[in-house]
């Protein structure tokens, strides 16, 4: 018996689609993986950065960035960056912190070190932290497996060039500022009575343009950051203008909160999507967005507050936006996005050499073991082990960021007997690790520790997000 078998479609990549699907310069791209919305930095056809995003996220409801729910309470978890009138539940001092409720019931760790100077709406703060106070907090850390949210009483609100924050009134300057810098800084704020002996002057009608409402308002001990964007800006009414829009907010943020009652939400946390162009991307990492979600796309130019075809203008940088459309090959093929996210979410990770990691993260701490494997080479065993440590160091410090892998991170590097060789590893690790550093400004700081008699590496990385392979599973359980 025979059937009539038609022609199949011929997705050959023209050579239009050659040259769009090339990274050398660096994509940021928002497409599916499996199903789940994802974010991927792609540079030199390597995947530099990934992570997971609710669908929901993409919606233009304003109050999206709380649309992820759990299944089981229905309550929305808090979102970094998120600003909320908590109570003190609880204060333990044998381990000096807090337990502060916020919005839906959900508590809150705060160590008492993040609660100096707080912002009491409830009484005049007096030097002592009292169960049942209601203040400001910020979430810093979302929740994470079996730990809670941390939050921090020390609020920080930023915009491309100031940042303005709670807790100090000292007025600091980003490293990458020269000194001839700071000093033209320092003047001009000086000048106009805002800066003042290396402080910003904790009044009201000094750091605002207007200030009539606010003026019987009393500022905690409130301080600024200059950032590297800042140094840039030669037009002293440029600086002005973002300082003072930004003391705005902050000023209307704390006006806003005396008149809330406790657990109100007074600053919603940045969406999904403006926190992966944050946190994804350093300066010149990419140089265009594609995405093939037009919910997303919509998203995005709303973020940006630009026209169709316009250049995207958010948070750091100004990149072209595209939207994907070719029903034949689909955003997730062209970048080969499956078979590099089952590679990021693996935890054997090949190195050229023949070598590999094994990345085994724990409750407690990460650990990555480096195995020689199939490398073969007619060299004494501390020359190929070196060999094979370099190019294992290189892998490591990014599959940290690929994977966001945080906290206390142990690497069992092959062991080398010649001293000279271990304090060359670990230079070239640090090395590393700052340029890792610089590209991400510090957002999420790795530093090497030291190496241990054993020949143990230890590593630290600030933890703001969860890992990639946590965010995996939480979309698991959310098919379940």
């Amino acid at each position: 018996m025979s059937r009539d078998v038609g022609a199949k479609t011929s997705v050959t990549i023209t050579k239009e689609e050659a040259a769009q699907r090339r990274t050398e310069q660096g994509k940021l791209i928002f497409t599916k993986y499996k199903g789940h919305d994802c974010a991927l930095l792609l540079h030199n056809d390597r995947l530099k950065a990934a992570a997971f995003y609710p669908a929901a996220y993409a919606s233009h409801d304003g109050n999206a960035s709380h649309a992820l729910h759990d299944k089981n309470c229905g309550k929305a978890p808090a979102a970094i960056g998120a600003i909320y009138i908590g109570k003190i539940k609880n204060i333990a001092k044998n381990i000096d912190a807090c337990f502060v409720e916020i919005a839906n019931g959900e508590i809150c760790f705060l160590p008492v070190r993040n609660a100096a100077a707080p912002y009491l709406v409830n009484r005049i703060y007096d030097g002592r932290l009292l169960e049942g106070d209601e203040m400001l907090v910020q979430v810093e850390r979302a929740a994470q497996k079996t730990k809670q949210a941390s939050v921090t009483a020390h609020l920080s609100l930023s915009n491309d060039y100031f940042v303005i924050l709670t807790g100090t009134p000292r007025v600091c300057y980003s490293a990458e500022i020269d000194s001839d810098t700071r000093k033209r800084i320092n003047f001009l704020f000086t000048e106009k009575s805002i800066f003042c002996n290396g402080c910003l002057i904790q009044d009201v009608k000094s750091i605002l343009l207007e200030s009539s409402e606010y003026n019987r308002l009393t500022l905690p001990p409130t301080g600024c950051i200059v950032r590297t964007k800042a140094a840039e800006v030669q037009d002293s009414e440029v600086l002005f203008k973002n300082f003072f829009d930004l003391t705005e907010q902050y000023v209307r943020l704390l006006h806003i909160a005396s008149h809330r009652s406790c657990f109100s939400c007074v600053r919603e946390a940045p969406s999904a999507l403006e926190n992966i162009l944050e946190q994804l991307a350093g300066e010149e990492e990419y140089q265009e967005i594609v995405t093939d979600n037009e919910a997303v796309y919509a998203k995005l130019q709303e973020i940006a507050g630009m026209e169709t075809k316009a250049p995207i203008c958010s948070l750091t940088n100004t990149k072209p936006l595209r939207l994907y459309q070719d029903s034949l090959l689909p955003l997730s093929k062209l970048y080969s996005v499956e078979s590099k996210m089952e590679t990021a979410l693996e935890r054997r990770v090949w190195l050229k050499s023949g070598g590999y990691l094994i990345i085994e993260p724990t409750e407690a701490l990460t650990v990555i073991d480096v195995n020689s494997g199939k490398y073969e080479a007619k060299k004494v065993a501390d020359e190929t082990y070196f060999k094979i440590n370099l190019e294992a160091a290189e892998e490591i410090v990014l599959q940290l960021r690929l994977r966001n892998l945080s906290g206390i991170i142990i690497v069992d590097f092959i062991n080398m007997r010649a001293e000279d060789k271990r304090s060359a590893l670990l230079r070239r690790l640090r090395e590393l690790a700052n340029q890792s550093n610089e590209a991400l400004h510090h957002k999420v700081k790795t530093t090497i520790v030291d190496m241990t008699p054993l020949g143990l590496v230890e590593i630290t990385r600030k933890k703001v997000n969860k890992p990639l392979a946590e965010q995996w599973a939480d979309c698991m359980r959310h098919d379940a």
